[in-house]
């Protein structure tokens, strides 16, 4: 459980320990997709930093799909951006908040996982933020997004054969 401290108040939420949105994103993709990265101090330090996945042990679930010559090659993405927003917030890109006190004082990072043209909406998965399961406005996410000022540091994508299935996994989206 984590303790969430505001200037007014300290409470226990139920969604994760400090630094635990990485760790979501290394459990998502070596149960899904077969693949982890490098331990990191936060999820500042993973955006900076980590520019590959490589396969995960022999012991990942049959579900995985690890590369058969080594290394995924992630492209960073950042402001300005220059292609339409479903090029960057398609499921299975990995979206960073900046370092920022005192809302993300470690950065943040969240999982796109479903992105829906006909009624503009992205969904993202997140860990230590409420709610877990976030819906954006996909036209008013990419705006903030594309600003110099944003809170946004960017997003990662990796190769589109990776990406494969990943809107169709199943989850119970609740609206808190």
């Amino acid at each position: 459980m984590y303790i969430k401290k505001t200037k007014n108040a300290s409470y226990s939420t139920k969604y994760g320990l400090e630094f635990q949105c990485v760790e979501l994103i290394r459990r998502f993709y070596s149960i899904h997709k077969g693949l982890t990265f490098p331990d990191v101090v936060d999820a500042s330090d993973f955006f900076k930093r980590i520019t590959e996945f490589t396969p995960a042990s022999s012991a990942s679930t049959s579900t995985s799909h690890p590369p058969p010559n080594g290394a995924v090659t992630l492209q960073t993405c950042s402001f300005p951006y220059t292609h339409h927003a479903t090029y960057y917030l398609r499921p299975g890109s990995i979206l960073f908040w900046k370092y920022k006190k005192p809302d993300y004082p470690y950065g943040h990072v969240a999982i796109i996982w479903k992105n829906d043209p006909e009624t503009n909406e992205t969904l993202v998965v997140q860990q230590n933020l409420n709610p877990p399961i976030k819906r954006y406005n996909t036209a008013v996410l990419f705006s903030k997004m594309n600003c110099a000022k944003s809170k946004f540091a960017g997003v990662k994508l990796l190769p589109r054969e990776y990406l494969t299935g990943i809107q169709k996994l199943e989850c119970v989206v609740h609206r808190l």
